[in-house]
């Protein structure tokens, strides 16, 4: 039961049914049917919520069908109008039947589920996605669907070893906000649980430009290779807490090239045809770029958060600018920070230098 493919299950609930509602062309139309019964009852008693089928790898030891639960579990109560019904209570029920066959729409009848979710949970280096596809009404025929993503930068202090469990929660969140459209489901919860959906962006390349040969080069234009990996790194710091944008590391990033062919990307280039495309594969729908030139005076540091497009271009959202005035790593950090506060507000500032 809890390694069900999400596809598959509704499919073999659903029959025809399930296609025709789960083409493109239906959705908008199911999901605010289902959208409008939530509200309803949202002064009501929650709603309970029985899960059909979890998906996840095996393979990867961060994740596991007990912690897709209880991160739901968690999300649903965060939200004040769901509950979970444990897989416990599900699979008590299966065991007094003595039916192992019991179809999850049955099961749910005879718990008292309004609704049924399927999650499917992936992870790429320190990227979490969480797709929630949850199904309602009469006869179980009204489906929609959400995705989520969040990054982990946790890291445990007695192993060492990534801590994944927070971003698989956040990521759950974000998807559930989708699923029932309302970006607005946990702004009464506590600081810690008040997420809502973000935008999945990565980092390009920070190019150097120093056309003018009249002016002394820069030691940072020099090295150029450990600097704008460096600026990378910073930005990634800088947004981790942003809770409008998701920014994928370093890591990440690069596994997600990897994993599209693509190796030994450097980061003092501007991003490629094919690193866009291979962004966009990934869902990754925003790029923040930029470009470091040396004029008189210093040189002008312009970080751009840019959209990525269908055809694997990008356009410009917005952009900031801001003069270096010293030739220095430390300088050249500060710079990119002004620029992200220019773009985004407030962002995660680094430790006190001492």
């Amino acid at each position: 039961m809890n390694r069900t493919n999400v596809y598959e299950t509704i499919g073999a609930l659903l029959g025809v049914c399930y296609r025709r509602i789960t083409n493109r062309k239906h959705w908008s139309a199911a999901a605010l049917v289902l959208v409008f019964y939530v509200p309803l009852v949202a002064q009501q008693a929650p709603q309970k919520v029985l899960i059909g089928g979890i998906q996840f790898d095996s393979a990867d030891a961060y994740t596991s069908a007990y912690k897709v639960e209880a991160a739901l579990a968690v999300a649903l109560e965060a939200s004040g109008r769901y509950a979970l019904i444990p897989n416990v209570t599900r699979d008590s029920l299966v065991a007094s039947l003595r039916n192992d066959s019991l179809s999850v729409q049955a099961a749910a009848d005879k718990l008292g589920a309004e609704l049924i979710a399927f999650c499917s949970i992936g992870r790429i280096a320190n990227l979490v996605r969480m797709e929630l596809v949850i199904i309602g009404g009469d006869g179980w025929i009204i489906t929609t669907s959400g995705v989520g993503y969040a990054t982990s930068f946790l890291v445990s202090d007695s192993t060492k070893k990534r801590v994944i469990d927070p971003a698989i929660l956040t990521a759950t969140q974000r998807a559930l906000c989708v699923a029932v459209r309302d970006s607005s489901l946990y702004a009464a919860a506590d600081s810690i649980l008040a997420v809502h959906p973000s935008e999945l962006a990565a980092v390009g390349g920070i190019e150097f430009i120093a056309t003018n040969t009249d002016l002394a080069p820069w030691s940072v234009m020099r090295e150029k290779i450990a600097a704008s990996y460096d600026a990378v790194s910073t930005i990634v710091a800088a947004m981790r807490q942003n809770p409008d944008i998701t920014v994928v590391d370093i890591e990440t990033r690069d596994s997600l090239y990897a994993l599209g062919g693509l190796f030994m990307v450097e980061n003092y280039n501007a991003a490629s045809r094919s690193e866009l495309n291979i962004l966009k594969g990934f869902e990754i729908t925003h790029l923040i770029s930029g470009r470091l030139e040396r004029m008189k005076g210093g040189a002008e540091l312009t970080l751009v958060y840019n959209e990525i497009k269908p055809d694997a271009t990008y356009t410009p959202v917005k952009k900031a600018q801001f003069m270096i005035a010293v030739d220095s790593k430390l300088a050249f950090q500060d710079g990119v920070r002004a620029c992200l506060r220019k773009l985004f507000g407030s962002i995660t500032e680094p430790a006190e230098r001492k």
